[in-house]
């Protein structure tokens, strides 16, 4: 299954050393921020958060395609076109 997952991340740049990597990388819709103080613990922290580990994307995430749902029951596109119809108030 593809899962497109969202991201912010803040870079850091102090001018007394321009070229490290540091900041902090926040999963979106509602994510904490999570600090890296250089570059391999940024890849480290991508890793983990796109970890295909986690059965399901983080609630606002999406799936591509018309996979079945990893939790079981109705599809993925089921479940979405279900979820839109919930927010405009029609369920």
């Amino acid at each position: 299954m593809r899962v497109i997952r969202t991201f912010i991340l803040h870079l850091l740049v102090d001018s007394a050393e321009p070229e490290a990597l540091r900041g902090d990388l926040r999963p979106m819709p509602e994510g904490k921020a999570q600090p890296f103080p250089d570059e391999q613990a940024l890849l480290a922290l991508l890793h983990r958060l796109a970890s295909p580990a986690q059965e399901s994307p983080p609630a606002g995430e999406k799936c591509i395609g018309d996979h079945s749902n990893p939790r079981g029951g109705e599809s993925t596109a089921k479940t979405n076109r279900r979820e839109r119809r919930e927010r405009r108030g029609f369920l």
